[in-house]
């Protein structure tokens, strides 16, 4: 095999992928789909692929090796496990499902059928981060001591209404924190740690008319014994700030993701450098064509791609149930 054929099914933010895809060298787009006829021609007419309104009917052709699900989070599972049972890999964009349950559906799909599942976390990919990873890694920051993921945007009351499905339990499975504020708490399990406990955290609707919430905040206790906080909201007049602080006790950095540009690292010995180390692919796309080529690790397989939800998971729950949750509760 010298070619990887995908398939698309989705086309909000799948129709940046599926350019990404028909982009990238060993990958070739074959097809893409939504319920939306319109959307999925017009897709198809850019990118010379075939398109349908019905995603099974590309689960039985021989040249779709990969399909990549960027339907609403509620819906991530259905096709993914159709495409795992079908014989095709699967990528998932963010968060991997709405529940556990779900997940873990996906996840044995997989196992079960020796496919691989991938979770799309794009920040994962970004140069600034993998230099943050090696840091820790090395121990430049020496004693973690306090991380955070922020997160301030702006989402208008049409964004939630036009869409249908945002903002909703069933089918985005949260509101600020599970569809934007997600990418930061999979980057701060990815370089801190595993959470012990999820010790308070609380959760609101304060500028839409939402099911879920537009405003969370969370307090964590990672096992390594850093402390941690998430703050995740769609109420800031404008997309302001998102990013990631971790310190140590020998040095630390604040990284902003998605929106501008800024990396600052300090350290108490004035010598010190970030690390020269770059990421070994761009994207989750790359990733699968590596994995699948050259028998490479992604970044994030579906277990790996769990660890996000299970920390959202808890902190809704100490959220609605006003009480501290301990991780190991949501365990599989």
């Amino acid at each position: 095999m010298s070619e990887i054929g995908f398939a698309v099914v989705g086309l909000g933010m799948g129709a940046v992928r599926a350019r990404t895809i028909a982009n990238t060298n060993g990958a070739r787009l074959v097809a893409v789909a939504d319920i939306r006829e319109d959307r999925a021609m017009a897709v198809a007419s850019e990118l010379s692929c075939d398109a349908t309104t019905d995603y099974r009917k590309l689960l039985d052709r021989d040249d779709i090796d990969v399909v990549m699900v960027m339907t609403p989070s509620g819906m991530h599972a259905e096709v993914a496990v159709d495409a795992l049972n079908a014989g095709k890999h699967v990528i998932v964009t963010k968060p991997m499902e709405v529940t556990l349950e779900r997940a873990d559906m996906m996840i044995k799909a997989a196992e079960a059928n020796g496919k691989l599942l991938a979770v799309d976390f794009e920040a994962r990919y970004y140069p600034t981060m993998v230099r943050i990873k090696r840091a820790i890694e090395e121990g430049m920051f020496g004693r973690l001591i306090l991380a955070e993921a922020r997160l301030k945007w702006y989402r208008s009351q049409e964004y939630y209404s036009a869409s249908g499905w945002r903002g909703t339990w069933k089918y985005d499975g949260g509101g600020s924190l599970s569809n934007q504020t997600i990418h930061l708490i999979d980057l701060l399990l990815w370089l801190v740690g595993d959470v012990d406990e999820v010790q308070a955290a609380h959760i609101g609707v304060y500028a839409h008319e939402i099911e879920t919430e537009d405003l969370g905040i969370a307090m964590l206790k990672f096992k390594n014994g850093a402390v941690g906080m998430v703050v995740g909201t769609t109420t800031f007049p404008q997309d302001a700030y998102s990013g990631i602080e971790i310190h140590g006790t020998d040095g630390g950095v604040i990284a902003h993701v998605f929106v501008g540009d800024v990396e600052k690292w300090f350290f108490r010995d004035a010598t010190l450098k970030p690390p020269d180390v770059q990421p070994r692919v761009k994207n989750v796309i790359e990733d699968v064509v590596s994995a699948l080529l050259h028998g490479t690790k992604v970044a994030v397989d579906g277990k790996e791609g769990r660890r996000s939800l299970e920390l959202l998971t808890a902190i809704y729950t100490s959220a609605l149930q006003n009480r501290s949750v301990k991780l190991s509760e949501f365990k599989s």
